[in-house]
Formats: C-alpha cells, structure tokens, sequence
C-alpha cells in the first residue's frame, strides 16, 4: 500500500492535539529557559530543583527497565517455532502498513483479561500479547486477533511511543494528553481495520464481552449505546480516559467496514416494462 494511502489513515484530531502539544511544550521550555537568563533570581530560585529530574529519571528508568526485565523473563517470546501463526500475521499486518522493523512480541498470562499492548524500552519495541487473546485464535477467532495485533504495530508505525519527553509539559494540560491519546487510539483502529477489515468489528467486541460471548453481541446495537447511554458521569469519564469508549470505537468501524458476513446492501434495477407481445392476457 502507498504511503499516501496510509497517511489518509490518521485521524485529523490526532494531527491536532500533536500539534498542540509540541507547540504547548516548546514553549514551556523556550520561557523556563528565557526566564532562567533574564532573571536571575528565579534561576537561582529554579536550578537547584532542576537538579533532582535526572535522579528521578533514573528511578523511572529503573522501574521501567524492571518491568520490562520481569516481562522478557517470563513471558513467552514469540518465534518461528514458539506461535509461528501469530509471527506470520505479525509479519503480515508489519509489511502492510510498512513498519520497517518488526518489534518482538511476547505472550503473557493475563489471568483472563483479554488484551494487548505496545511499549518501548532503551530505543526497542516490543509487543505484549495477552495469552487469552492468543486463545481465542485457537477457538477460530484468528480475524479478530490479527485485528488487535495490528492495531498494536499501529502505535509503532505511528511513532506513539517515542519522544515522549519533548511533550511533556504540554501533557501536564488538564485533559489534553488523554485526548490525544483516544485520538491515536481511533488511528490504530482504522490501521488495523485496513489490516484485517474481516475481523475490525470482533476485535473491538471481544475487548467488550470477552471470547466467548462476543459473538453473541449485536454490533450495531452496542455501537447505538452512544446515543443511549449519555450522561454528565459517562462524558466525564471519557474526557479522563486514555481510550475512547468502546461503543464509539465500533460505531467508528462500521463506518469504515461492513458487518462481518454481511454483504452490503444492493439496490435491484427497476425491471423494464414487459414487451406488449409477451404481456399477460386475462
């Protein structure tokens, strides 16, 4: 697929609120750094703090690279002999969507929470695949896991999680980051759908219901739940969340992909009117 294809994939708002925060961010650190030379008391009122963020960002460093050390050890790193099916369609959804390097990926025991996700560590990707997705691929559900892993390769396609540093004043802006994180979200829905369209709307609905019962949930009704279910707490607790609502997530799928196992409706041509010689006689 072009590159030109790929980029009409990116939601407009995930291009905004970027924006936003990049601008909001350089100029934080322009003006801390303006106001440290221009004034020299709040300089000397300011630097001794500043002393403390490599330290704290060595204990970030660390806990992180703990996490990350408890995960490689345990968990199930995916080779071509270790779950070559979902290698392959790793492969697969990383070439269509043009990611240069494909990350490693792990599958890990999840106590039954269905769910995947992207991280970076030191400069590498790795992809984390919870095990009762990987599941659900053994119960033919191998469109909607492939959805999931595509959605997962999005985030790196798209740069989600790197320099994240150079925003962060501009994250510290009262529901800004999180909207620019549910953007991005819609993003890797659209990337993953583009992927694998036959599983787009089972991907979302087995986060909703879990492997067994997803296929009993009316999509469009649940989609319809945006309409229904409105309310001050149900908007505020989507203004503070990372990921959209789950409802909208599947709403903005239908948009993009038929039912699955439905063909889209076709509206039959009107019949020419019968030859006068092969009309029927009363």
């Amino acid at each position: 697929m072009s590159k030109p294809s790929l980029r009409r994939l990116v939601t407009t708002k995930e291009r905004v609120f970027y924006a936003l925060l990049v601008t909001i961010s350089v100029a934080a650190y322009a003006g801390l750094a303006a106001a440290i030379v221009l004034f020299p008391e709040f300089g000397a009122t300011v630097m001794p703090t500043l002393i403390y963020i490599p330290a704290l960002a060595l204990a970030l460093l660390f806990a992180r690279g703990m996490m990350m050390g408890h995960l490689r050890g345990n968990a199930i790193h995916v080779t071509p002999r270790q779950f070559p099916k979902l290698l392959a369609i790793a492969k697969q959804h990383a070439a269509t969507i043009e990611l240069k390097q494909l990350p490693e990926i792990f599958v890990m025991q999840s106590g039954g929470v269905l769910n995947a996700f992207a991280t970076r560590f030191l400069g590498r990707n790795f992809v984390v695949i919870y095990s009762d997705v990987l599941a659900m691929a053994e119960a033919r559900g191998e469109n909607a896991v492939g959805f999931i892993v595509a959605h997962e390769l999005a985030h790196l396609k798209r740069g989600h999680l790197r320099h994240r540093w150079l925003t962060m004043p501009g994250r510290l802006v009262p529901y800004l980051s999180a909207a620019y994180s549910r953007a991005c979200e819609y993003t890797c829905d659209r990337f993953a759908a583009h992927c694998q369209p036959d599983g787009a709307v089972d991907g979302l609905l087995v986060l909703a219901a879990g492997r067994e019962l997803y296929r009993n949930v009316d999509a469009r009704e649940y989609a319809r739940q945006v309409e229904t279910q409105k309310s001050y707490w149900v908007n505020r607790a989507e203004m503070m969340a990372s990921h959209p609502h789950l409802p909208k997530r599947v709403a903005a799928i239908l948009k993009r992909v038929p039912m699955p196992g439905k063909a889209p409706a076709v509206t039959a041509p009107a019949q020419a009117p019968a030859p006068r010689e092969h009309a029927a006689v009363a």
